[in-house]
Order: C-alpha cells, then structure tokens, then sequence
C-alpha cells in the first residue's frame, strides 16, 4: 500500500489539469482512508489530529516549506 500511495502521488505530481489534479487527489484520499483503517481509526481522527497540529505547527497554506530547524 505504502508502495502504491507513492505512485499515486507521483500521478499527482504530474497532472496537468484540474481535473486530473483533482482524480489524483481522489486517489490519494483513498489511499488515506486505507492507511487509516489499517491502523483501527477513520480519517476524522486523523483530521482531527492535523488540525491540532496546524494550530501548534502552521500548515502549509502560505506554501512555506520550513527545511531546517534548530535547538
């Protein structure tokens, strides 16, 4: 599954329409949902878990990648 979440991503790295982007997007969100279940919890909890995260941490709606951190 890890292996297939790759190609999937890899197809969405390479869309070139919205629609395309957004079939892709469809994919990996079915993939999520099978990681998800394959570890006893739904996507709310990771979601919920992501949102906690994006209010400690920030998210990426900037488009700003942090490469480095120090202590």
């Amino acid at each position: 599954m890890k292996n297939k979440s790759f190609e999937e991503l890899q197809e969405y790295r390479d869309a070139e329409t919205r629609e395309e982007a957004l079939e892709e997007l469809a994919d990996l969100m079915e993939i999520a949902h099978a990681f998800a279940k394959s570890h006893g919890t739904t996507l709310e909890e990771v979601e919920e878990i992501r949102r906690k995260k994006a209010e400690k941490r920030g998210a990426f709606e900037d488009k700003i990648f942090l490469i480095e951190v120090e202590d």
